[in-house]
């Protein structure tokens, strides 16, 4: 017995037991075994579950931004003008010295709050 190529219409049970199964760790091959649907119809159906506000994004894991990326996005511009800036002249430019925004601390840069 194949997959179907794309995705069926669902019921309301079967979508809420697709997003529970899926929740709760069970891989797209068994979920898409299960209810006879190809992974990547269960990958699409989860999106596009998650797309239309039915489900919490969950968010990653990592580290905070120091800075904000319309920040690393003028450091980067800066540096590729002139190559040879150091992270202080950078941070000079970049910041008001009578109000400064970001201080150099080791490596890179934090916003004062």
């Amino acid at each position: 017995m194949g997959f179907r190529l794309g995705i069926r219409n669902l019921t309301i049970q079967q979508q809420e037991a697709i997003v529970n199964g899926h929740a709760h760790g069970r891989t797209l091959l068994e979920l898409g075994k299960q209810f006879n649907i190809s992974e990547s119809g269960i990958s699409k159906f989860l999106k596009r579950w998650v797309d239309q506000g039915r489900m919490p994004k969950v968010h990653k894991f990592g580290r905070l931004r120091s800075s904000s990326r319309l920040f690393d996005r003028s450091v980067l511009r800066l540096s590729r003008v002139n190559p040879h800036l150091t992270a202080v002249d950078i941070a000079s430019e970049l910041c008001d010295p009578q109000s400064p925004l970001f201080v150099l601390s080791g490596v890179g840069f934090k916003q004062l709050d």
